[in-house]
């Protein structure tokens, strides 16, 4: 017994699950539908199978091959324009040499096929349908037997009118090879619309088996996920890759799921899926192999394919999510939703009910979606954030990403481009690293391998060695997240313009790589920290630094390399633990707390905290104070002001404007600009810039420099901090975001211009100016929101201020009929 299997199909009634695979190839219980046909035909003996081929054929080639790892012969017979059914199934018939059974690709059932063969042979049949009784046969061939079975009538997709029985054609036959004779080969012809009719008007012996057992035909997408509720509901006799490890939950080898995780059967975990603490996987919840569910996630009567990832506290109600999604944070899709291959929700997103998005988008974060999204690619707005490119490790940020990533920008530098390239401590990090140097290489560009290194030496090493720029991957503030900075000439992170060029040339792929010998040599920079360490200690002033610091630096680098100047300086110092009794970090909150009582109670001069190697620093003085953000702006502007006379500082928008007080009646020393931190840098390092300058810049961007310098001021000075602090005039900032559309924001800055138009700045954003303070409006740049920040005499009037201004963007942005 031979047998013929329909694997043309295309399935456009599936899409998106379809959009980048034919039909038979969608997954069924963490397998392609057409597999569960082969082991079928194998459970009774069929081994000799033709598969017919129209859309994607080498997607169903390359996945079965010949069949012999499935245990059955497959030979392949693909047709060049659609042929119908039985069209398709004539392409096959110097191999359907005996009786055959002809069977769909994309269709599930565990119907008794020896039970079919008996039948037809019993009846001496030339063609025998297997029929199903079912509730809606409109969508159906509807076929009407007498009571041996004959079949008498039968009508393709009747309407309700036309209906006359509730027994449909399931689209699995046997029949004679006889049959493939009454029309000619490369003719469009069906089964039920040509063929059976011609048997029925012949009176050929035609007969209809109506099967018990279960069908279905997964024509759409409420199909689709309704046979994996009757598959994990028992109803289907079919062989799932899994051990039932207890009523109604079936996991596959290597799966790792936590003790700390809900499993509410019937669910499918396949297999090396990781289940992580908190989760909970609702009833009819199937699983793909390699998925991770995070923390504090949540799926419902969902479906995942393989490679599926739920950043914390995902919500999934009702969804079907293809190979590769990734969920960020706190993102959710409700009933209906169906996400397409590689597709990146971001953080915060919600999917409203129904919605379908095609392959390969990417969703921003905090963005609802409401409509279907089919064309373009990417729904983020930029390649580039605030602050460089961030994203997952090997998940957004991959090797080919990275590399691609530095061979665009090698090729919008000059020609003879010379960029440095670094990494933090860590094995991820270092494969990013070599990925961004084989980039830069490609590009014809030279790489200096800075190594490990922390972000300020590699802006130092920039400068030193008169470099066109670099890289530099850094860990993020949460696990598996990497930052990649770009940097100039000048160690500051590029501007928006030349992000831009990068970003055109990344998605174009508009560059050109170099000729093999025009590739350059690695240039190895062996220790770029001797260097860095001994500037800084050279532009100290101060002797006899008797001071004793409390130090909190959770980066073994950062540890080094402060250590040795307080050590070259004469310091003395101790390092803080604020590990928990389980050797696990503290949260941000209680290690400053910690520090601030270790500083105020243990005779300490100062306490400082480096978070890692980009953000300011945390300090605490004498009196236990958190010196961090708009203070920390104020300090380091205090002390830049006093340092030499004619110091200028640059300082944003929203720094408080004590810094003006500060500057006296030399108010030109206070140059204010837009808040992002490129705008700072472009700023502070212009191509006129001067050594004083460079200091200022390094108090913002450099955080062991930065500490250095003002313990250096404190021990010259004859200071402490905390009587620096006490200088500073007492201000009061308050900050808070307000939800607001894309569209709404531009709409939102006019109006409010608009009501203030005598007292407003629009450097950026809007900052409406008042006698007793300020607020400054702003939209992000990445979220659908906008910052309201306001500064008054009194905590009271600043609270008051700033609320008065979340209302208003409330209500304008509310308004649409503005």
């Amino acid at each position: 017994m031979k047998a013929v299997i329909m694997a043309g199909g295309e399935g456009s009634r599936l899409r998106p699950l379809t959009c980048n695979r034919p039909k038979p190839m969608v997954p069924i219980a963490n397998k392609p539908v057409m597999e569960h046909i082969i082991e079928l035909l194998k459970k009774y003996g069929i081994r000799d199978i033709a598969v017919t081929l129209q859309y994607m054929p080498e997607k169903i080639k390359d996945y079965f091959d010949d069949g012999s790892e499935y245990g059955v012969n497959l030979r392949y017979f693909t047709e060049d324009v659609p042929l119908g059914t039985a069209g398709s199934v004539k392409n096959a018939e110097e191999f359907l040499d005996e009786t055959f059974i002809v069977i769909s690709g994309d269709a599930l059932t565990d119907i008794n096929l020896e039970e079919v063969l008996d039948f037809h042979k019993k009846n001496s049949s030339i063609a025998t349908l297997v029929l199903k009784k079912v509730e809606c046969p409109i969508e159906y061939g509807v076929v009407v037997t007498d009571s041996g079975g004959k079949v008498r009538r039968f009508l393709e997709k009747p309407s309700w009118g036309e209906v006359f029985s509730d027994t449909v054609n399931t689209g699995i036959y046997v029949l004679s090879p006889e049959v493939l004779k009454y029309f000619e080969k490369g003719v469009v012809f069906d089964f039920s619309k040509d063929l059976f009719p011609i048997l029925l008007e012949k009176q050929e012996p035609m007969f209809g088996f109506v099967t018990k057992d279960y069908w279905c035909d997964i024509g759409d997408l409420d199909a689709y996920v309704g046979v994996h509720t009757d598959i994990l509901d028992k109803k289907v006799n079919i062989n799932i890759n899994a051990m039932e490890v207890r009523q109604g939950v079936w996991v596959s080898e290597g799966a790792v799921i936590s003790r700390q995780a809900e499993i509410k059967p019937p669910v499918l975990i396949g297999k090396n899926s990781v289940i992580k603490d908190g989760s909970v996987l609702g009833r009819f919840t199937v699983i793909g192999e390699e998925c991770h569910i995070g923390e504090g996630s949540t799926t419902k009567k969902s479906i995942m394919w393989d490679g599926c990832v739920l950043k914390n506290n995902v919500q999934l109600r009702g969804s079907v999510l293809c190979s590769r999604v990734k969920c960020r944070e706190k993102t959710s899709a409700f009933e209906g939703t169906v996400i397409g291959e590689n597709c990146i929700l971001g953080e915060n997103s919600l999917i409203k009910p129904g919605i379908k998005i095609w392959p390969e988008k990417h969703i921003d974060i905090g963005t609802e979606v409401c409509t279907n999204l089919v064309w373009g690619s990417r729904y983020s707005k930029n390649l580039f954030g605030s602050r460089g490119i961030s994203g997952e490790i090997n998940v957004d940020i991959t090797p080919e990403f990275a590399s691609r990533l530095a061979a665009a920008y090698g090729a919008v530098c000059k020609k003879g481009a010379s960029l440095a390239v670094s990494c933090d401590e860590a094995d991820a990090l270092k494969m990013i690293k070599n990925a961004c140097i084989s980039g830069v290489l490609s590009s014809g560009a030279e790489a200096f391998d800075v190594g490990t290194s922390l972000l300020p030496v590699t802006r130092s090493a920039i400068r030193y060695y008169k470099l066109t720029g670099g890289m530099h991957i850094s860990g993020g503030n949460k696990k598996g997240k990497v930052i990649i900075d770009i940097l100039d000439e000048l160690g500051r992170n590029i501007s928006r313009s030349a992000e831009r060029k990068i970003e055109n040339c990344y998605i174009r792929e508009d560059f050109a790589r170099c000729e093999a010998d025009e590739i350059k040599a690695v240039t190895n920079v062996t220790d770029h920290n001797v260097f860095y360490i001994r500037s800084i200690i050279n532009n100290t002033i101060a002797k006899n630094y008797d001071l004793k610091i409390a130090l909190i630096a959770p980066s073994g680098a950062f540890k080094n390399i402060v250590t040795s100047i307080l050590n070259e300086l004469g310091c003395r110092y101790e390092l803080v633990n604020t590990r928990d009794n389980h050797n696990k970090r503290k949260s941000l909150f209680s290690e400053l707390k910690t520090l601030s009582q270790v500083v105020r109670y243990g005779g300490f001069d100062i306490g400082v905290f480096f978070a890692n190697s980009y953000d300011k620093i945390f300090l605490v003085d004498t009196k236990g104070r958190i010196i961090a953000d708009d203070l920390y702006m104020a300090l380091i502007s205090y002390i830049h002001l006093r340092s030499k006379d004619g110091n200028k500082v640059i300082v944003p928008l929203n720094a408080s404007s004590v810094i003006e007080k500060m500057a006296g009646e030399n108010k030109e020393r206070v140059l204010r600009t837009k808040t992002s931190t490129k705008e700072l840098m472009s700023r502070m390092l212009n191509n006129e810039y001067d050594k004083d300058m460079l200091d200022f810049f390094a108090m913002n961007f450099d955080p062991i420099e930065a500490f250095i310098r003002i313990i250096d001021y404190m021990v010259f000075s004859n200071i402490s901090l905390a009587d620096i602090v006490d200088l500073i005039p007492d201000f009061h900032i308050i900050k808070k975001e307000v939800k607001c559309s894309w569209s709404e924001k531009g709409k939102v800055i006019r109006t409010i211009i608009e009501e203030n138009s005598d007292s407003v700045e629009t450097i950026e954003g809007v900052k409406v100016v008042g006698d007793k303070g300020w607020v400054l409006v702003l939209p992000d740049a990445e979220k659908p929101v906008c910052k309201v920040i306001g500064e008054g005499l009194t905590q009271e009037f600043a609270h008051e201020l700033t609320d008065i201004f979340v209302d208003k963007v409330k209500s304008i942005s509310q308004n649409r009929g503005t």
